[in-house]
């Protein structure tokens, strides 16, 4: 009976790691039963989620399209607006350059310039030593330099209308400043 007790202890110690191998097992599956849940679960919510990101991407992607075109718009209608301001301003400059107000402005600039000048060099010429009683130099006298102008001017007139008159085999000499 040595050798039947000997079996019978080996036998149940073999049960019972099987039941324990068993309960193991048992638990490690229901442990892979809620894993795989648990992954198909996961799963489904990435698949979800790849579908709302790629519908957020379409509509960003169309929405930046639709901004795209409305920046080329408004570009282009600066575009437009700028080319008609520049002619506008081109046309306003053009009139401005025509205007009897831009000939004055001319005049007033003109003069200014001579006078400047005429007074400069008068200046120079006295600081120099040219005495006007020494040397006298028509041209320094402004008035006198206008009344001669006016009176060349006049001449000149005259003479083009003789010769508009004439035969004209006259030459007409140009005219040289009077001392």
């Amino acid at each position: 009976m040595a050798w039947g007790g000997e079996i019978i202890r080996r036998l149940t110690r073999a049960h019972r790691t099987g039941k324990t191998n068993r309960k193991k097992f048992d638990e490690a599956m229901g442990r892979h039963a809620e894993m795989v849940a648990r992954l198909e679960e996961l799963e489904v919510l990435r698949a979800q989620d790849e579908v709302v990101a790629a519908t957020q991407r379409k509509e960003l992607e169309a929405e930046m399209a639709a901004e795209k075109e409305a920046r080329a718009a408004e570009k282009q209608a600066l575009g437009a607006e700028l080319e008609r301001a520049n002619a506008r301003a081109e046309r306003v400059k053009e009139d401005f350059l025509k205007s009897p107000e831009f000939d004055s402005l001319l005049a007033k600039k003109a003069w200014g310039y001579f006078k400047d000048g005429f007074w400069g060099c008068l200046a120079q010429f006295r600081s120099n030593g040219y005495s006007e009683e020494e040397h006298p130099a028509s041209f320094l006298d402004l008035q006198q330099a206008l009344e001669h102008l006016g009176d060349d001017e006049d001449a000149e007139e005259e003479e083009q209308e003789e010769g508009e008159v004439g035969d004209g085999t006259e030459v007409n000499t140009p005219n040289s400043p009077k001392p």
